[in-house]
């Protein structure tokens, strides 16, 4: 399976409101690396050109989410 790694939190929380998987927090103090399993390249070049759409609260809520579990 290949695996896509981003310490880039909102890129990170983007992922999972399009419904991928996180498998795993890499901690590093306080912060994190987030792992996925196999993820889109046109999704990661979307997200890279600002072309990337969400809903705002959804987004807000990720971020948050993934925040507190990286420093747990």
């Amino acid at each position: 399976m290949n695996r896509f790694e981003t310490t880039d939190i909102v890129l990170a929380a983007y992922l999972k409101t399009e419904g991928y998987k996180l498998i795993e927090i890499l901690k590093n103090g306080n912060k994190g690396t987030f792992v996925y399993g196999e993820v889109d390249e046109k999704i990661i070049n979307e997200y890279d050109l600002g072309q990337a759409s969400v809903e705002p609260k959804a987004l807000n809520y990720e971020i948050k989410a993934l925040t507190t579990a990286a420093r747990r």
